[in-house]
């Protein structure tokens, strides 16, 4: 090997080492952004899944529905924020959709928030069958994100460790 080839390989050996840390550091950051992100949805999901074991077991917590739709309403404007950085590949369900129909994506999170709000004023207001149809509501504007933006169950990063 000649000695300009020898500096040719130092160099770029030199170059990939100083590459890997931020290599590295990309990947940290977007873990950590998917770790927030996931938890936003998880506390989200939390409350609508007390409201619904509060109507399907019929449990004496009617009072608290308003508490957790107001939950999912603060959490909804924290959606489109926490999924800014886009970051679909890894532990992740979120599609690459999300990034590809941004408009409909932060919609479908205002839309959460605004059928929690109105779910809030009904819980309020008592009446178990507005309750259940309100509920239902919210529940829909859920699942309207869920599908064309999150990996089905069955495609889930969580199966497949």
């Amino acid at each position: 090997m000649t000695y300009t080839r020898r500096h040719v390989w130092v160099l770029l050996l030199v170059l990939a080492c100083l590459a890997l840390p931020f290599t590295g550091a990309q990947a940290q950051d977007d873990e950590a952004f998917v770790q927030y992100r996931q938890k936003v949805m998880s506390a989200n999901g939390a409350s609508m899944g007390a409201v619904n074991d509060i109507l399907k077991n019929k449990l004496p917590y009617q009072g608290h529905i308003v508490t957790h739709a107001q939950d999912i309403q603060r959490i909804s404007t924290l959606i489109a924020e926490a999924f800014k950085k886009e970051v679909s590949a890894g532990k992740t369900d979120a599609k690459p959709e999300i990034w590809k129909d941004w408009e409909k994506f932060a919609a479908a999170a205002k839309e959460m928030g605004d059928e929690s709000g109105k779910l809030a004023e009904v819980a309020r207001a008592g009446n178990m069958e507005a309750i259940e149809a309100q509920a239902k509501k919210l529940g829909e504007a859920c699942s309207s994100c869920h599908k064309p933006f999150r990996k089905p169950r069955e495609e889930s990063y969580k199966r497949q460790q």
